[in-house]
């Protein structure tokens, strides 16, 4: 395997912001940024998000206004992954009701309804409306019963993402219905495996969704590897085998970086990058094949030195754009599979100059971020490098900002 260059340093970033990202101050920092996310997008009602700032639980019941699906489980995710670096444990009792609410569809409706009633939001054609919907048993015709049960649905990326926060989960608590969760998702991924579409996990269950892409496979081989490693029932690590082959087979790492779908060339999005890391440590993680971890080191040694998305000084752009609501939360997915990439190698004293290369780029990210990024709202915006032209800020940026602080945090010495 090639060695390595350390070819960007950002120093005199990193140590001018060195007493931001000093340990207890980060903690502090994340501490903040999730009130500030909590505080603009919380719904107490729905105990989730929504996907714009403010409680209106009218638009939310009118089909105006949402929880951010897929982004509420990398939400999820950050917060536990900030509990295990050591934030404490006051989140636990907000995503374990979360979980409860929302693993069984319709969970939200009844306290939905007293809300709005509460608020004098409620009307009589609504009552009868209500009323008229309850006597109907049956679900609508064509609609399968288990969208929305158990967090799958039919977008299957959106189904990984909830199936690898629910197994991180049963990891922080033991919990085992947790796991259960994570298993039904991935029965529900698994049985998407269209040999007749190419193979691979179908990006969506709608007819003109039938296509394979990187995102969604790569999220089934880490729930794949991670399942193996957490219950050793062989079918879990053939399905994760067989992910990796196929992702082999399609040609998606190009030798420079993880492309969107088979038969796209150079179209970078960062958070491919890391969730296919992911997949290939979840896979060492599972069956301790040095292989793949090195597979992973060459990954990554691409990534950084030749796609476009490290700058010279080490700060993560996106390489494709900033346009578009998915954008917003994809450096910070790329920053979290970086910095577990980081922990194993330096959890095995292996190949640490990668360790400290991607070290070094997490925090120059961070500190660039807290410099240029930081509105006078408390929200991150949605590009972290110096002089950024483009300022938007929502829930998808916040979250990918805090992602990327935990990942720093996790790597900043003992908890």
């Amino acid at each position: 395997m090639r060695r390595i260059v350390l070819f960007f340093l950002a120093l005199p970033l990193v140590l001018r912001a060195a007493d931001l990202l000093e340990r207890e101050a980060l903690a502090q920092r994340i501490a903040e940024g999730v009130g500030v996310l909590d505080r603009l997008y919380w719904s107490p009602t729905l105990n989730i998000w929504l996907d714009r700032a403010g409680d209106d639980l009218r638009a939310h019941y009118e089909g105006r206004l949402n929880p951010p699906w897929w982004s509420s489980a990398n939400a999820v995710e950050v917060l536990i992954d900030f509990m295990n670096a050591g934030g404490g444990k006051d989140h636990e009792a907000a995503v374990e009701t979360l979980y409860e609410l929302h693993k069984t569809r319709g969970g939200t409706a009844a306290r939905l309804v007293a809300e709005l009633k509460r608020r004098g939001q409620w009307s009589a054609a609504d009552e009868e409306k209500a009323q008229r919907r309850d006597a109907e048993k049956d679900a609508p015709k064509g609609e399968k019963t288990d969208y929305y049960t158990e967090f799958r649905n039919e977008y299957l990326d959106d189904s990984g993402w909830w199936g690898i926060a629910w197994l991180k989960m049963y990891d922080h608590t033991s919990a085992e219905k947790y796991l259960t969760t994570a298993k039904a998702i991935h029965a529900h991924m698994a049985k998407n495996w269209r040999p007749d579409k190419g193979g691979g996990v179908m990006w969506g269950e709608e007819e003109d969704k039938l296509t394979p892409n990187a995102i969604t496979n790569s999220l089934f081989l880490v729930l794949s590897a991670r399942l193996y490693e957490r219950t050793h029932e062989p079918a879990y690590l053939r399905w994760a085998e067989q992910s990796h082959e196929w992702f082999r087979a399609s040609a998606l790492f190009d030798g420079t970086g993880l492309v969107d779908a088979p038969g796209h060339q150079g179209d970078y999005w960062s958070y491919n990058q890391g969730t296919y890391i992911g997949g290939l440590v979840a896979l060492y993680q599972a069956t301790r094949r040095v292989a793949y971890l090195d597979e992973a080191v060459q990954v990554v040694g691409s990534i950084m030195q030749s796609s476009g998305l490290v700058q010279p000084d080490g700060v993560l752009v996106e390489k494709l754009g900033t346009s578009g609501w998915d954008p917003g939360l994809f450096k910070g997915i790329f920053a979290r599979y970086l910095g577990q990439l980081r922990d194993v190698l330096n959890d095995g004293k292996l190949h640490p100059e990668l360790a400290q290369e991607i070290d070094r780029v997490l925090r120059a990210s961070a500190a660039s971020m807290i410099e240029n990024s930081l509105a006078a709202d408390g929200q991150y915006t949605i590009e972290w490098q110096k002089d950024a032209k483009d300022q938007t800020r929502n829930f998808n940026t916040q979250t990918s900002a805090l992602a990327l602080l935990v990942a720093v945090l996790a790597g900043a010495g003992p908890k």
